[in-house]
This record gives C-alpha cells, structure tokens and sequence, in this order.
C-alpha cells in the first residue's frame, strides 16, 4: 500500500500530527510519500518520525516541492 500526503503549505503541529497518525497506523514494508513545500517541516517533523518509527527515507525536490518517500522496515 502506498499512501499519498499533502502537507503543501500546512505549518505548525499540523504536518507532525498528520505524519506521526500515518506513520503509526502503517505495517512493515508499506509506504507513504509525503509532499512539503517546508524545509522546517521536513527536518523538525517529519525526518524525525521516520527515524523514530524505523523508516527507509527517500528525500528528492522539484522547485520548492520535497518528496519524502518513507518506508517501514
């Protein structure tokens, strides 16, 4: 299963909140790409979740756009 989130201009607890609800709900090996336009997103939230719930992370950026694939080991 592959899950898409949007996280595009969202700011504060929100995108933690979002990622961390995501995060724990998935099994191993499943995947959720999420979209930030963010970088203290991308490092203060969602970076750190993925470490904390053992996540391959795959990081690429169009324009202004990061693309987070995250994969439960």
């Amino acid at each position: 299963m592959t899950e898409e989130i949007n996280l595009i201009g969202l700011c504060c607890s929100v995108p933690h909140l979002i990622v961390y609800n995501k995060l724990r709900k998935i099994s191993k090996n499943e995947t959720i790409i999420v979209l930030t336009d963010d970088t203290t997103v991308l490092y203060r939230d969602i970076i750190p979740l993925a470490e904390k719930f053992k996540c391959k992370i795959e990081l690429s950026k169009v324009d202004d756009v990061y693309r987070v694939t995250l994969t439960k080991l």
